[in-house]
């Protein structure tokens, strides 16, 4: 089985790639919570935000779920991963759930170098993805959200794991994280209108979880 933690790696590292990929073969899928992450439910159906009309992705979408539930005639979404095992699992439960494929698609992609659509994306959720990625890989990732984001457009990051000092911040996944490190690396190109710190979550990450959204600028 892979080690599941990760020290050192390098933006488009073929060892940061594989390390992910070993732990799908091997199943070791401990950030799975089998379902959408009570935080965006909430947020969707319980406060009613009003996501803007377009598509939408979710980069590291694992099994899915998330991508099914934002899913909507007026909201085509794609779900992104780098694994297949990922991809494939994902349009297996998509098809098991009779969710057609023009309401959400599920694609083997890299975030950091897949062809972005000539109108971009009006919608992203980040969640466990941002905390996946190596400290080093933290201002690309808001630079290449500012790249796929059209002018308006939403992105939700429930933020996770929270902590206000972040020690041994090189050892991970998940990399330790802070509110700062997400305004250092958005507030060029994001505005943060929305901030629940205390938003639904699952009972081992009460405390360490806060949904967001952020309007590209």
């Amino acid at each position: 089985m892979a080690d599941n933690k990760l020290q050192a790696v390098k933006l488009d590292s073929d060892e940061y790639q594989r390390f992910w990929l070993n732990l799908w073969d091997a199943k070791a899928t401990r950030w799975d919570k089998g379902d959408v992450s009570p935080a965006l439910r909430e947020l969707i159906s319980e406060k009613h935000w009003q996501l803007p009309n377009g598509q939408g992705i979710v980069p590291g979408c694992g099994r899915g779920y998330d991508a099914m539930f934002l899913a909507s005639p007026s909201l085509h979404m794609v779900g992104a991963d780098i694994s297949p095992i990922a991809v494939e699992t994902a349009t297996k439960l998509r098809d098991t759930k009779q969710i057609p494929s023009s309401l959400v698609e599920f694609k083997e992609l890299d975030f950091f170098s897949f062809d972005v659509p000539r109108d971009k994306y009006q919608v992203a959720y980040d969640y466990t993805f941002f905390c996946a990625l190596h400290p080093s890989m933290r201002a690309r990732w808001g630079e290449r959200y500012a790249e796929i984001m059209a002018p308006g457009g939403h992105l939700i990051a429930l933020m996770f794991p929270l902590d206000k000092q972040p020690e041994d911040r090189d050892i991970g996944p998940p990399f330790l994280l802070s509110k700062d490190e997400y305004h250092r690396v958005l507030d060029e190109n994001f505005e943060l209108i929305h901030y629940d710190p205390k938003c639904k979550t699952h009972d081992d990450r009460a405390g360490v979880e806060v949904i967001t959204v952020w309007r590209r600028k």
